[in-house]
């Protein structure tokens, strides 16, 4: 992806990426049985990747600082990587495994967006 994004462009892919990380998750935890212990483990783990979604978003309204829109997209990182780490060793469909995956990506990619040095959030 080009680093000279116009910042309309900019936004729109940001919104993109995060209701696609929204749906992901959510789809992810819709279809998650909590028979098994790892189960129960990366539902909690999903439920955190949702409430890190939502205060990056709420960051992104509320106008703040580019520190803060990075702080709010690394610990969506961390949280989302730490849903992944909550397979490690459980016997997870592929459907499973491929999702958290993508959802670590897609907050990977909000993260470069946002960091991005020739594009800034265009201001109301």
């Amino acid at each position: 992806m080009s680093s000279a994004l116009q910042p309309e462009a900019q936004l729109a892919s940001i919104v993109k990426a995060i209701t696609d990380l929204d749906d992901l998750v959510r789809l992810t935890l819709g279809g998650l049985s909590r028979a098994k212990p790892w189960q129960r483990q990366l539902a909690a783990a999903l439920a955190d990747v949702d409430r890190r979604a939502q205060v990056l978003r709420m960051t992104i309204v509320m106008e703040r600082s580019d520190d803060e829109l990075l702080a709010a997209s690394d610990d969506l990182i961390t949280s989302c990587r730490r849903a992944a780490s909550a397979l490690g060793g459980s016997r997870a469909d592929r459907v499973t495994l491929t999702s958290l995956r993508l959802v670590t990506e897609l907050a990977e990619k909000i993260r470069a967006l946002l960091k991005c040095q020739d594009c800034h959030l265009p201001t109301s």
